[in-house]
C-alpha cells in the first residue's frame, strides 16, 4: 500500500480456489461457487465479492440481447450495442430517468375527436379499439423500455379486463393502464392505493356503490301499525377483499422469506386469511363510487371525466365501527372528516406490511422477466431489495431497488446458468410478436402508429387488459402435465399453449413477416387519407446486405444475436441456413433475397430455442 498527496492506492489481493471445475471461469458474471476474494484494504469492505458479481459488468452482444430480452418488449440491434458500451446498471438507470410519455388516454381522445368531427357526430363514442390504437402508439412511439415492459407485467397481477363491465368503452382501459405506467417505477404502497381507488377497478371488481351492511325492513302499510313481513340483510360485497390480499398482496399461503410455504405440525400449508377475514376486509371497501358523482349509486354524467378521476367514498355508505383485520390488527371506530379514507389507508398499510408481500410479488415479476422457477434464494435476494435491504436501496416497497435486484441477480446474469434446462420461461405470446415489431426499427410514414391488435388476440389468446379472468392468461403455479410436473416445476406460459396458440401463432408470423401483414389498421372514419401511412415499415437492409454478398451464415449470426440472443443450437442455425440458401421466389416481381431475410426471420421465431428464453 502507498499514499501519497490527494491520492490513496489500494492494493488488491484476489484468492480464488476453484473446486472441481473443468472450465473456463469469467469473472464478474455471477460465478460464485468454490471461489472466494478478500480485499487487503479496509476502506472498501464488503466491495471484494462484488467481483464476482454481475453488477456494473458489461455484457458481450449476446449478453445484452438476452438481458434486452428481459427488460424490454424487444430491441433493434444497434440498441444492442449501445447496452454492450454502456452497462446493465448504468442502461436500468437511464431507464429510470425517462419520463412516462403522453398519455394513452390522450392519443384515445384525440382519436375520438377526430372520428366526431369526421362524422360531424357529437354524441360519437369511444370504442375498445381506441385504446388499442393508443397502447399501440405509445409502445412504439417512447423509448421508456424498462416501464413499458414492467406495465405490462402489473397488468398481469392488477387484473382487470375488457371483457367486463367496460363493453366498448376505451376510457377505463386507458386512464388504468396510464395509472400503471405512472406508477410502475414508484413505490409498491403508492400503486397499490391508486389501483384501489380507480373506477375501472372498482367496477370490474365490483366493490363501485358498495353498501355497508344493512338491515332491511319489508313492511304492511295497509295496518297500523304497519306489520314487518319481511327482514333482509345486505352484506359487503366481498370481491375486492378477496382478490387484493389473495393476488395483489399476500396470497393464499403464509411464505418464507424464500418464497416456500410455512407449514403447520401436520406439515401442511398456512391459510394467510379465513372467510372472516375477508368478510372483515370488505367492510373496509364501502361506500365507494364515481368521483363525478352527485349521489351514490347513481350514473356517471362523462365516461371521459368519471375514469379520469379516483373513486370517492361516501360517509353515510361505508361501514361504521370497528374492522378487525389479519393477526389481531383493529381499526378503530372513527367519526369526524376524512375518517372513511383513513380506514381505507389504515387497511392497505396493514397489507403492505405483512411479511408475505417481498416474496409474493418478487417471485411473481421474477417469473414475468427471468425465469419461472427462480431459487429459493433468488427470491430471498429479491425480497431483500423489496424490503428495503440489500444493495439497491433502504425504502420497503420501492419499484426500482426491486427491478434491479431482479435484472441484476446472479441468478439471471450468470454466464452459465442460461444453459440450466431448469431455468429461463417460455417466452410470453404477444411478448414475441411485439419484439418482432421492435426489432428492426420503429419507424412510420405517418410517425405515429395504430393497431387494433384484434386478429392478434384471435391467433395467439392474449393481448394487454384483455385477460379471461381476474386470474390473469395464465397462472404463476401452472403445471403442464408431463416432464414438468414430474420434476415439480412450473411453467406458467403454457397454461395458455394450446393447438389453436401454437397453430395461431405459427399462421400469424407468415402473415407478420412473409406477407407484410403485420398490424390490423382501421380507418376512424371513412375514406381516411393514408391509413397504410400508420404502418409500421420494418427496416431490412442491414440484413439483406448480408444475404447479397451470399453471406447467409452472417446473416443467421446477427439474426441469433437480435432475436434469439446467442442461444439457437448448433443443428437449428444449419437447418435454417440450408432452408434460406434453397429457398426460391416462384414470383419474378418479388425480391427474392428478401424472401430469404424473412424465411431466416420466420425461422428462428418459430424454432424451440428461441421460444424458451434462457
Amino acid at each position: 500500500m502507498k499514499t501519497m498527496k490527494n491520492t490513496f492506492l489500494s492494493v488488491i489481493y484476489l484468492s480464488i480456489y476453484c473446486i472441481g471445475y473443468n472450465q473456463d471461469i469469467t469473472l464478474g458474471q455471477g460465478i460464485t461457487e468454490g471461489i472466494t476474494i478478500t480485499t487487503s484494504s479496509e476502506n472498501i469492505e464488503g466491495s471484494a465479492q462484488n467481483t464476482l458479481g454481475s453488477r456494473g459488468f458489461k455484457p458481450n452482444l449476446n449478453a445484452s440481447s438476452r438481458f434486452l430480452s428481459q427488460s424490454t418488449f424487444g430491441s433493434t440491434y444497434d440498441e444492442i450495442k449501445e447496452l454492450e458500451n454502456l452497462g446493465l446498471e448504468d442502461w436500468i438507470d437511464e431507464q429510470f430517468n425517462i419520463p412516462v410519455g403522453p398519455s394513452i388516454m390522450s392519443e384515445v381522445i384525440d382519436i375520438t375527436n377526430q372520428r366526431k368531427a369526421a362524422n360531424n357526430d357529437a354524441n360519437g363514442g369511444s370504442y375498445d379499439w381506441y385504446w388499442h390504437y393508443g397502447w399501440w402508439d405509445y409502445h412504439m412511439s417512447n423509448d421508456d423500455q424498462l416501464r413499458q415492459r414492467l406495465a405490462f407485467a402489473l397488468s398481469q397481477l392488477f387484473v382487470i379486463s375488457r371483457f367486463s363491465a367496460f363493453g366498448d368503452n376505451a376510457y377505463a382501459l386507458s386512464t388504468y393502464y396510464d395509472m400503471l405506467l405512472n406508477n410502475a417505477l414508484g413505490n409498491y404502497r403508492t400503486l397499490l392505493d391508486s389501483v384501489t381507488y380507480h373506477t375501472a377497478m372498482g367496477e370490474f371488481l365490483t366493490y363501485m356503490n358498495n353498501s355497508r351492511t344493512d338491515t332491511i325492513l319489508d313492511l304492511d302499510w295497509s295496518v297500523w301499525p304497519p306489520d314487518t313481513l319481511d327482514i333482509h340483510y345486505t352484506f359487503p360485497d366481498e370481491n375486492y377483499a378477496r382478490e387484493v390480499m389473495q393476488l395483489f398482496t399476500i396470497g393464499l399461503h403464509e411464505l418464507n422469506y424464500d418464497g416456500t410455504h410455512k407449514v403447520d405440525a401436520q406439515g401442511k400449508d398456512i391459510p394467510t386469511y379465513d372467510n372472516r377475514d375477508i368478510a372483515e376486509l370488505a367492510k373496509i371497501f364501502t361506500g365507494f363510487s364515481y368521483g363525478d358523482n352527485m349521489n351514490f349509486g347513481y350514473g356517471p354524467g362523462n365516461w371521459e371525466t368519471t375514469f379520469r378521476l379516483p373513486m370517492q367514498i361516501y360517509e353515510e355508505y361505508h361501514e361504521y365501527g370497528e374492522k378487525y383485520l389479519l393477526n389481531g390488527e383493529v381499526i378503530p371506530a372513527r367519526s369526524g372528516t376524512g375518517w372513511v379514507h383513513e380506514d381505507v389507508k389504515d387497511a392497505l398499510d396493514h397489507l403492505f406490511l405483512h411479511d408475505n408481500v417481498g416474496p409474493f410479488v418478487g417471485k411473481f415479476l421474477i417469473q414475468r422477466f427471468v425465469t419461472s422457477n427462480p431459487s429459493p434464494a433468488y427470491v430471498s435476494r429479491v425480497t431483500d431489495a423489496f424490503n428495503g435491504e440489500g444493495p439497491y436501496g433502504t425504502v420497503r416497497g420501492d419499484m426500482q431497488s426491486l427491478m434491479k435486484a431482479i435484472l441484476l441477480d446472479e441468478e439471471a446474469r450468470s454466464c452459465t446458468i442460461g444453459d440450466d434446462p431448469d431455468v429461463g420461461k417460455l417466452r410470453e405470446p404477444f411478448i414475441r410478436y411485439v419484439q418482432l415489431g421492435k426489432a428492426f426499427g420503429r419507424n412510420s410514414d405517418n410517425g405515429s402508429f395504430r393497431n387494433i391488435l384484434f386478429s392478434i388476440y384471435d391467433a395467439i389468446e392474449q393481448i394487454p387488459l384483455s385477460s379471461p379472468s381476474v386470474f390473469n392468461f395464465y397462472q404463476s403455479d401452472y403445471q403442464p402435465i408431463g416432464p414438468i410436473e414430474d420434476a415439480q416445476k412450473v411453467a406458467p406460459e403454457f397454461q395458455i399453449t394450446n393447438t389453436q396458440s401454437i397453430a395461431g401463432y405459427i399462421n400469424g408470423l407468415t402473415e407478420w413477416i412473409m406477407d407484410d401483414d403485420y398490424e390490423d389498421v382501421w380507418e376512424l372514419y371513412g375514406n381516411e387519407v393514408n391509413v397504410d401511412g400508420y404502418r409500421l415499415q420494418p427496416d431490412y437492409s442491414a440484413e439483406l446486405s448480408l444475404i447479397n454478398q451470399g453471406r447467409t451464415d452472417q446473416l443467421i449470426d446477427r439474426l441469433n444475436v437480435l432475436i434469439a440472443h446467442g442461444k439457437l443450437q448448433e443443428g437449428t442455425i444449419n437447418t435454417i441456413a440450408e432452408a434460406v440458401e434453397q429457398f426460391n421466389v416462384s414470383d419474378d416481381g418479388l425480391d427474392p433475397n428478401l424472401y430469404k431475410v424473412k424465411l431466416a426471420i420466420y425461422l428462428i421465431m418459430a424454432s424451440p430455442d428461441y421460444l424458451i428464453n434462457r
